[in-house]
């Protein structure tokens, strides 16, 4: 689900002020992913934002919640990236909830905030995705259905 709230755009004659915010877009999902992989998978999180000046920056802040790491081994992880596109601008989460114990791990929160410059007024379109550390067992994100979230905020250039 995606929501935007836009700001005074399209007025004519009046620029932004360098560091206002123009638009605000939310996206979140609830939709519980595994992964027992050491390869990068969609989380279900994304959001899409068209940045209305090649100068303007896009704020990133990330939210992603329910993570879990199995019971059944040790030395494992949850690793999570932020992509803009197909290309990953931000590693956040290197084994999340590791333990050198067999015990289950609950993560409420992995997230971070990133100040991004894509450098254009196309639909640009952000998304996380996670993988299992040491591939011996499951790794999960929006356990129990838990939201994670995804705002992203167009700053004035």
């Amino acid at each position: 689900m995606t929501t935007t709230i836009t700001g005074a755009l399209g007025i004519d004659n009046i620029k932004a002020a360098t560091g206002a915010v123009l638009q605000v877009v939310q996206g979140t999902t609830n939709t519980q992913v595994d992964n027992s992989t050491q390869t990068y998978v969609d989380t279900g999180l994304t959001a899409t934002i068209t940045p209305t000046s090649t100068t303007s920056k896009i704020l990133v802040v990330v939210s992603q919640n329910g993570g879990f790491k199995s019971n059944s081994n040790i030395d494992n992880g949850i690793g999570a990236i932020l992509l803009r596109g197909a290309t990953n601008i931000s590693t956040f989460a290197a084994y999340a909830g590791w333990s050198y114990t067999t015990n289950y791990a609950y993560i409420e929160t992995i997230g971070t905030t990133y100040l991004d410059s894509p450098a254009t007024t196309s639909a640009t379109v952000y998304k996380t995705q996670f993988k299992n550390m040491a591939a011996t067992s499951g790794v999960a994100l929006q356990k129990q259905f838990v939201t994670s979230t995804i705002t992203l905020m167009e700053i004035a250039g």
